[in-house]
């Protein structure tokens, strides 16, 4: 069954899930490359490696600065990271509510082995006690998100992130058509 995933342009959308889920898949078949502020590129950009987990403090403090100055233009904006710490979640919906954006999540409900399978497929692979660590968050993550402030939450399963599409409420982010790829 495809799901449509409709979002008003000034959007702060939330990619949410345990590594291996698809969600950079996900983001680049979907948004423009300068839309998706993504944890990884980040960690590369901070340190040349986006393996190391050592510079997470940087990492997240450029991450936000990148989303800020972007909603501060007034950006249609996607975050792609895990995102399943309850204390992240909720300070992005508060920093979407303070450029007046609508906060959304988009929960990619997927099986652990489906994970696993994923992350064997990658150039970047996750060490499986990271995914397991990850995808028991997920459990956490799809009971509490209710609660957290969402104007909106879409909880995809396997399926549906293979089949979903997006549309736009009002008006489309621009170029949309001419620069999917990075």
């Amino acid at each position: 069954m495809t799901v449509t995933v409709n979002l008003p342009s000034r959007s702060l959308v939330l990619l949410s899930g345990a590594p291996g889920s698809g969600k950079s898949t996900f983001a680049k078949r979907h948004f423009l490359w300068t839309q998706i502020v993504s944890s990884d590129r980040c960690r590369a950009m901070v340190c040349d490696d986006e393996e190391n987990m050592a510079v997470h403090h940087q990492t997240y403090s450029l991450l936000q600065h990148i989303v800020r100055l972007r909603l501060s233009l007034g950006r249609f904006t996607v975050i792609d990271s895990t995102a399943l710490e309850r204390k992240h979640r909720i300070h992005y919906v508060s920093l979407a509510k303070d450029y007046h954006f609508h906060p959304v999540a988009i929960l990619f409900d997927v099986p652990y082995e489906l994970c696993v399978q994923q992350n064997e497929r990658r150039d970047r692979r996750v060490p499986l006690e990271a995914i397991r660590h990850y995808h028991a968050m997920l459990q956490e993550t799809k009971r509490s998100i209710w609660e957290e402030g969402f104007a909106e939450i879409f909880v995809l399963n396997a399926e549906q992130i293979r089949t979903a599409q997006i549309s736009f409420r009002d008006k489309e982010p621009k170029e949309r058509d001419n620069k999917r790829r990075n």
